[in-house]
């Protein structure tokens, strides 16, 4: 094993605050240690440490990953994830001049950005999180990466694992039983048949990436093609994996919302009821894209965090 000392990257608390980010809904592996946060990315573990300005950075990782421990290849992989490029403050003021709302809670709630995340490991977590809380979400994540993923190393006295890939869920069908024993459920069943359906299309020469570019149209026709997604999933994933900036994934949080703040200029009337028809939702995000813009997605992001801290 092979730690590597900190190194900083200058990125202040207004553009990313990872104790609100990590914890929220959009990635279910950061584990909080004390004042660190850690997870695997690319292979590696590593090792997330906030100040003011900056955010520190190291990892762990086997001998066999040593070659892509050095510093720069570290930060890259952490900017790429972190979509640093884009910047937050900038996007902030302009929700805030769309939206009276948005610029009234902004101030409660900033440094909320958009992760970048792997494709693959982005719909397997969102299929699971179909009538789910992120808390047995979370659970549900570790345990396949426990069973089906590969050791990395040990941080802290705790082993971290790969998230694994379509071919590891899908050599038997008895991969559907071992994934209930380990509390799936009837997404189960879902996981195998899309990890099935990636891996026949990977054998093909395709990789799930190669859909980066792609409009988001385009995205989320491809993605409602497997078991387990409907719009909702299908938004989360073309959002946190695939560049659409523009997808605005309404959950019951987001309904709340909508029916408080948004009903009237989204034409819709109050309801109790959390479901949604697909006209219903598709009135909705559309309707929040014309309000928010090209980068909607991320103005969500805020909405539903400041809706979620209001849940026990």
């Amino acid at each position: 094993m092979k730690r590597i000392s900190w190194n900083r990257i200058k990125i202040p608390v207004k553009e990313i605050c990872l104790d609100v980010v990590l914890p929220s809904g959009q990635s279910f592996r950061w584990k909080k240690d004390g004042q660190e946060w850690v997870s695997v990315l690319n292979e590696l573990i590593i090792i997330l440490r906030q100040e003011d300005d900056y955010i520190l950075y190291r990892t762990v990782t086997s001998q066999t990953k040593a070659e892509l421990t050095a510093p720069m290849d570290i930060e890259n992989v952490i900017n790429d994830y972190f979509n640093t490029s884009i910047k937050l403050s900038k996007l902030y003021r302009e929700f805030g001049a769309r939206d009276k709302y948005f610029q009234a809670i902004a101030p409660l709630f900033g440094g909320i950005r958009i992760l970048r995340q792997d494709p693959w490991e982005t719909l397997c977590s969102f299929i699971c999180s179909s009538n789910n809380s992120i808390k047995r979400i979370t659970q549900m994540i570790e345990n396949i990466c426990l069973t089906f993923g590969t050791y990395v190393a040990t941080y802290n006295g705790v082993a971290f694992y790969t998230f694994p890939r379509p071919a590891d869920l899908c050599t038997s069908s008895a991969v559907v039983q071992r994934l209930r024993e380990l509390g799936f459920g009837y997404r189960a069943a879902y996981v195998y048949k899309t990890a099935l359906q990636v891996h026949e299309w990977e054998l093909l020469g395709h990789e799930l990436s190669e859909l980066r570019g792609s409009s988001y149209q385009e995205v989320r026709e491809f993605l409602l093609g497997f078991a387990g997604v409907g719009p909702k999933v299908a938004d989360c994933v073309c959002l946190m994996a695939f560049d659409c900036h523009n997808s605005v994934p309404i959950d019951t949080h987001m309904w709340n919302i909508v029916q408080k703040r948004y009903a009237k200029g989204a034409k819709i009337r109050p309801s109790k009821s959390k479901a949604l028809s697909k006209a219903t939702y598709d009135d909705i995000s559309s309707h929040l894209r014309g309000l928010w813009g090209d980068y909607a997605g991320w103005a969500q992001s805020v909405l539903f965090i400041s809706e979620l801290r209001k849940t026990p």
